[in-house]
């Protein structure tokens, strides 16, 4: 009975909780019926600054200050709460097995699994293929403090001392959301006198079960001799057992000391076997409820042989602090001991003492986490047809013999559509259970408390499993609840807003301002995390550039995975698929007006004898990624977007099929086409140049920017055979990627790169002293471009090198994103080579052959370069004129981020965020726009010209190298504003926008981190 079974892990740990705390409608400052920010009552006016709701919603009395107590100069109010810019982020910290169990009362402290580290994640984010994500907790309902759901997408259980690349002991995708089973909202007696009191003294329940059967399961891959897994592989084997229980309890709430900082709860937890017959998101077994539930939560009993099983995690409160608050450490606050009830007493109908629970094993509990085994006195067969209560001498519990509980109890829907006959429903499992055992139900009527939001079947009915069916209908947005029969039950569902209306919008209409006016502003004023920690929705430079990314996150089908956007989940689908219109209508502005016219095989001899050799070979990696990055880029960019393609295809210069192999699906979910697989590999390896030059400032080294390298210079550099040029998409050009990435283990002529990098590999293993004991972490903590296969099963590597393991893993990193470990592996499917030769593939059997890119220069450049051809086309030198100069700040950004430690978060820093946007909102856009304009050479357009080495030197002076940033950001918005036709104005924006960011960053106004 869930995890009341065997074997048992119990766990403990610290829970990191990030939610926002502006939305709980404090003093009638929201509309949750309809998503709108309420100031005096009416609607907040959008033309405003976002800033002057915030101000607004700080400006609420009464204040308090860090010590909780009421004070008119301190940061914190009831309105805003203690953390308007949360993200939603929530974590497992320092959560380690505590004790482990095959028997009742038995709590084994030796077991090898016992000091391992559990950690919850999030979901892999497809789009941005990251690693470390993390998991949501969204209060699907704000105003109540019991709708808290959790979005989570794979547990993993590993080594105490693992480091991040190091395999799990057990990894499971986490298939279901679950949310609060047990709430005790006074789990501490004597409530501080603070106006965060209520949350502080609060505990909550959640459960989720994994299945055995995921193909992502993973067991004991590291064959630890242990017998509690030999007994807990055993019983998975068992077919009635489907998986794994995990149960854990929130509490003990530490307050911040500041506003807009997470904070930080006691986190304790036990895992145990799902059967068949359990819930997955809830307790089961026979449930006493508390006669008194301000104070108390419910107890989940099972009588089996001559024992009796108590989980009762939360249910009996702390008495109060043991220390004063707020902790400075910003931990939970250390407590004193359990209310003293005395022992607690089972009985049955009849008045029979079953079992005793002595007072001094509840008030211990430090193995047990809440789960308690103690003998049964009296072996009654009468047991299952008498009800059960817990009795001592302050509180009792009483059993409910039937329970009937929704698998699904917080959900979300939509609201109906009043102008068809569209009905919004939702199917919810419900299982039924008398006195602890599946039993079905028939004809129990359902008890709505708010009729004029929902409805729902007017039976409910089980079958003999005690499962069944109810289907629940939106009538009106707002919040709904209904109970399953008694009012221990409640299913909670937030009706959306009804939006229905905007489907009429025409999608041409649909441009930043409307977007920002009808979805986008309320998220502003009322969740600036965006703002303060990736971009504020207010500058549409940035929206424009992330158009793309904005959709893709937005897009419904994600809307269980943990990193939807927006994370508080309460934004209905129509004003979803506003973003893929904006999508539309940002490509379509981007479209010019008249679309242009139509030897032996090489083995590595280990040559690398010492550390300045190495040091020098990977400085050549770096020049080695970097061409090979800028020549994917430039093959993909050669290829209409999507909504030139749309053009091509009126025009009949290309059917639809052909459209969906160069762009994609109109949705532009996963399927971006072959101009979004050759983006993405490009972007791969920009992360390999980040993971080469991670290697490098390991030993020592600078950030180094490195220099793109072609023609026969990228020859005699790099020793390989194949032409570096920069030339458009072709089944030429795809032939010379797929000979990049060719892999070592298929037979080939050459040199390859996976020899190149083989030599580095060889060094690093045999070169003796390139690490000392005492190093520290040097570089890395980033987590983008990830594929899922590196992210699964190391969810939390963020590319760190600190020894020499870890720089031979970042080599096995590179290579086997390049080409796959092997050609039976999953890294294979994934690889870039097996990525291109599909494409190949693909491109040289279509039944109809066609142009698929636009008929760009090979190596453009504006001044005269050997092998490369020169621009004339004024227009087309302006824009590359530009281009030049951005491709340059985006490396002087790098390296002014790396000048001041290489230990520096790239994830968090405002220069490298920076970099990455001039990457995506100018240079992306503005070779699109370039490769559209002619070039001056007959048949031909230009293109983003053919970059040279930085002339950079970077300051440690982090002040005046952020000056100089922003004078280079002014100089470029300058001469971007004398491009007399079109001139990029998003581009000009984004410019002028970093101006003033790195002239803030200068003068100490703004973060260097966000």
């Amino acid at each position: 009975m869930s995890i009341l079974d065997f074997p048992r892990v119990h766990f403990k740990g610290v829970a990191r909780v990030n939610v926002p705390t502006a939305n709980r409608n404090i003093n009638n400052t929201l509309d949750i019926a309809t998503n709108t920010v309420l100031q005096n009552g009416a609607a907040f006016d959008l033309k405003q600054h976002p800033s002057k709701c915030h101000e607004y919603l700080k400006s609420f009395e009464p204040k308090f200050n860090a010590q909780g107590q009421e004070d008119k100069a301190g940061q914190f109010n009831h309105v805003t709460g203690y953390n308007m810019i949360g993200n939603n982020h929530f974590s497992w910290e320092n959560t380690f097995v505590t004790s482990v169990q095959l028997k009742h009362g038995c709590y084994q402290t030796d077991d090898p699994l016992v000091g391992s580290k559990l950690t919850l994640w999030g979901h892999y984010n497809e789009y941005l293929r990251t690693s470390f994500n993390r998991a949501r907790w969204v209060d699907n309902d704000p105003t109540r403090r019991d709708s808290a759901l959790i979005y989570a997408g794979q547990l993993t259980i590993s080594d105490g001392d693992a480091s991040a690349n190091t395999a799990h002991i057990l990894s499971s995708d986490i298939d279901c959301t679950h949310g609060v089973r047990w709430l005790n909202p006074g789990y501490i007696v004597n409530k501080p006198k603070h106006f965060m009191q209520d949350e502080m003294a609060e505990a909550r329940l959640f459960q989720f079960s994994v299945s055995k059967d995921n193909e992502n399961f993973i067991f004991n891959q590291l064959n630890i001799d242990s017998a509690f897994l030999e007994q807990l592989k055993i019983t998975l084997e068992d077919p009635e057992v489907l998986g794994l229980t995990v149960q854990y309890c929130i509490s003990n709430l530490s307050p911040p000391s500041q506003p807009d900082t997470p904070v930080f709860c006691d986190l304790q937890g036990t895992i145990s076997v799902w059967r068949k017959q359990d819930m997955a998101t809830s307790p089961t077994g026979r449930i006493l409820q508390p006669d008194d539930a301000s104070q108390f939560s419910p107890i989940a009993v099972k009588i089996k042989g001559n024992w009796v099983s108590f989980n009762m995690p939360i249910s009996i409160p702390y008495q109060s602090y043991a220390e004063a608050l707020p902790v400075q450490s910003g931990m939970p606050p250390k407590l004193t001991h359990k209310a003293a009830l005395g022992d607690l007493i089972l009985k049955s109908d009849s008045g029979k003492t079953l079992a005793v629970l002595p007072e001094s094993v509840y008030q211990q509990g430090n193995n047990s986490t809440g789960v308690f085994d103690v003998p049964l006195l009296v072996n009654d067969v009468q047991l299952e047809t008498q009800s059960l209560s817990l009795q001592s001498n302050q509180h009792n519990w009483h059993e409910t013999d039937w329970h009937i509980q929704a698998e699904q109890h917080i959900i979300a829907i939509e609201s109906a559509n009043p102008k068809s006959d569209y009905k919004s429903t939702q199917a919810i499992d419900v299982f039924s259970y008398f006195r602890g055992k599946p039993h079905p139900i028939n004809k129990l009527i359902p008890n709505i408390t708010t009729p004029k939001n929902l409805r729902c079947d007017v039976y409910i009915e089980t079958d003999k499993s005690g499962r069944g069916q109810l289907n629940i209908e939106s009538l009106a947005p707002g919040s709904g609840e209904l109970f399953l029969g008694e009012h221990h039950s409640p299913v909670q569902v937030r009706i959306l807003s009804d939006d229905w209306a905007l489907l009429d919008v025409a999608d041409e209409n649909v441009d930043y301002d409307f977007l920002y006016h009808n979805v986008m502003g309320y998220y502003e004023l009322l969740y600036p995390f965006m703002a303060d920690k990736v971009f504020s929705m207010a500058d549409k430079c940035k929206c424009e550039t992330y158009a793309r990314l904005m959709w893709q996150m937005c897009d419904p089908k994600n809307r269980d995975k943990s990193y939807y956007m927006p994370s508080t989940r309460e934004m209905s689908s129509v004003k979803s698929h506003l973003f893929l219109k904006y999508l539309s209508n940002v490509e379509q502005s981007a479209m010019p007006k008249e679309l242009p016219p139509l030897e032996p095989q090489f083995y590595a001899q280990g040559s690398i004898k010492n550390k300045e050799q190495l040091i020098t070979k990977l400085r050549d990696a770096v020049d080695l990624e970097l061409s090979i990055m800028l020549q994917y880029l430039y093959s993909a960019y050669s290829l209409p977007t999507y909504a030139a393609g749309e053009q091509y295809v009126k025009s009949k210069r290309w059917t639809q099929a052909q459209l969906e192999l160069v762009n994609g699906s109109k949705e532009r979910r996963k399927n971006s086409g072959w101009r979004g697989a050759i983006l993405e590999i490009a972007h791969e390896e920009m992360i390999h140049y980040l993971v080469i030059n991670n290697i490098l400032m390991s030993l020592g080294e600078s950030f180094y920017p490195g220099e793109p390298v072609f023609a026969q210079a990228a020859k005699e550099k790099f020793g390989l055979d194949t032409e570096f040029s920069f030339e458009p998409f072709s089944e030429h050009i795809i032939a010379k990627f797929v000979r990049f990435e060719w892999p070592h283990f298929f037979p080939s002529v050459g040199k390859s790169i996976a020899d190149f990098y083989n030599e580095i590999r060889i060094a690093i293993t045999e070169i003796p002293d390139l690490y000392t004991q005492d190093m520290n972490k040097q570089g890395g903590e980033h987590h983008l471009f990830l594929n899922e296969i590196i992210n699964r099963a190391y969810p939390n590597y963020q590319f760190e090198v600190y020894d020499k393991e870890t720089a031979l893993f970042a080599i096995d990193f590179v290579t086997e994103q390049g080409e796959g470990a092997s050609a039976d592996s999953p890294q294979f499917e994934h690889s870039h080579f097996n990525r291109l030769r599909s494409i190949s593939k693909n491109l040289t059997l279509s039944d109809i052959p066609f142009e698929p890119a636009y008929p760009v220069l090979k190596n453009p450049v504006i001044s005269q370069r050997a092998g490369c051809n020169v621009v004339t086309n004024p227009n087309a030198r302006a824009l590359m004129t530009l281009y030049q100069g951005c491709h340059e700040l985006m490396f002087k950004m790098m390296m002014q981020h790396f000048a001041q430690t290489s230990k520096g978060s790239m994830r968090r820093s405002r220069l490298m965020n920076a970099a990455i946007d001039l990457m995506t909102g100018i240079l992306r856009p503005l070779s699109v726009h370039i490769m559209t304009l002619p070039s001056g050479t007959a048949g031909r357009n230009a293109g983003p010209p053919l970059p040279q080495a930085i002339q950079f030197k970077a300051t440690s002076n982090y002040e005046k190298g952020c000056l100089a940033l922003a004078q280079a950001c002014k100089e470029l918005a300058e001469t971007a504003k004398d491009i007399k036709v079109t001139p990029p104005e998003t581009q000009i924006e984004l410019l002028e926008f970093y101006q003033k960011q790195m002239t803030e960053l200068a003068t100490n106004k703004l973060s260097r981190e966000g």
